[in-house]
């Protein structure tokens, strides 16, 4: 140490020119093939996402499609598969007394079972569907009848005279409603004139009018009778009242609820997203023997004839999914499904 206390410091000598050391970095085109590189990796990344994505589009609205199809064929067919149908069964002679000066006659008129294309104007016209729900150009209609839907009343009694059905259980059925009364023996179609928990009354016409009175519940060799209220249901394509206008069509059910002109018949979207309906229909012989080919409604003479009918609709996505490469196109199919008459077919 050096004298006196005190400590000299001596500078510190770095290395020599030789070993300096430069600091590291990225040179300009070593930064441009970093960035292309992440760029490229992005890009691969996004096309992937893309792709993914419309293929889960495309699944999603062909799963949607197939929804909608099922639940069409389940309730149209299940509608015709019942046509003509009747509670106490067998070909029974029939005789119809619903008031044939009102406007909504034609839709308690069964006896056909089915009809194609029945709207418009004239003898045995059905009302057509208003402005707002109309039917869509060059597409097909049908008309069901049906007296075996719902849940049956068994009678117990029938006062012919006094015109007026005693049930042995309340019946649910309403003022207006087209009722069928029926047995072993005949059938019979009214509108309920006036009712209590049990007992429906009726206007029975001195011509034409009902003259056989019905089993109370299966006396002697007669089957039991029963009550049932008229299943009236015209299928379509009309335009859509979702207000989507992805959907302008839809598949709907016009329903007969009473013979009140204003507010009888109610109008439902059944299925949105059905472009259109085509249906032909397989006629039998007296003998039950079917026709060598499915007809269209024209060329059907006689309704009571007909065993099956062949429904081709044609369903569409809800989304444009892009099938045309463009994303301007929507995912379309055909459903055809063939349907029986359950009465008719031996």
């Amino acid at each position: 140490m050096p004298a006196h206390g005190v400590l000299l410091l001596r500078p510190l000598v770095g290395p020599g020119p030789g070993a300096l050391q430069r600091q590291g970095g990225l040179s300009l085109v070593e930064l441009m093939v970093s960035l292309l590189l992440g760029l490229l990796i992005v890009g691969a990344a996004t096309t992937i996402f893309l792709a993914n994505r419309s293929s889960m589009r495309l699944v999603e609205g062909a799963a949607r499609l197939q929804e909608n199809a099922r639940f069409a064929v389940e309730l149209m067919g299940r509608d015709i598969h019942e046509a003509a149908g009747m509670v106490c069964g067998g070909d029974l002679p029939q005789v119809n007394i619903v008031d044939a000066s009102k406007t909504l006659v034609n839709w308690a008129t069964w006896d056909k079972g089915l009809l194609g294309n029945g709207f418009g104007t004239g003898t045995g016209q059905l009302t057509a569907p208003s402005a707002a729900t109309a039917q869509i150009a060059n597409t097909d209609s049908v008309m069901v009848w049906s007296a075996s839907m719902g849940t049956p009343v068994q009678l117990v009694a029938h006062d012919l005279a006094g015109a007026t059905f005693t049930t042995a259980s309340n019946h649910g059925f309403s003022v207006g409603d087209v009722v069928t009364a029926c047995d072993g023996t005949q059938v019979a179609t009214f509108e309920v004139a006036s009712k209590t928990a049990k007992t429906v009354t009726y206007t029975n016409p001195s011509v034409n009018g009902i003259t056989h009175t019905f089993s109370p519940s299966g006396t002697g060799n007669q089957a039991a009778g029963f009550l049932n209220q008229l299943s009236a249901h015209a299928w379509y394509v009309g335009k859509s009242t979702s207000g989507d206008t992805s959907s302008p069509n839809s598949l709907r059910r016009i329903s007969m609820t009473s013979m009140d002109a204003n507010t009888g018949l109610s109008n439902d979207e059944m299925v949105e997203n059905v472009k259109s309906m085509a249906i032909t229909y397989l006629t039998a012989d007296s003998w039950g023997t079917p026709a060598s080919s499915y007809v269209a409604a024209a060329s059907v003479t006689d309704w009571t004839a007909v065993v099956a009918a062949r429904v081709t609709l044609t369903i569409i996505s809800p989304d444009k999914l892009g099938t045309d490469g463009s994303a301007s196109k929507q995912l379309s199919r055909d459903i055809p499904f063939t349907v029986g008459l359950r009465r008719r077919v031996q």
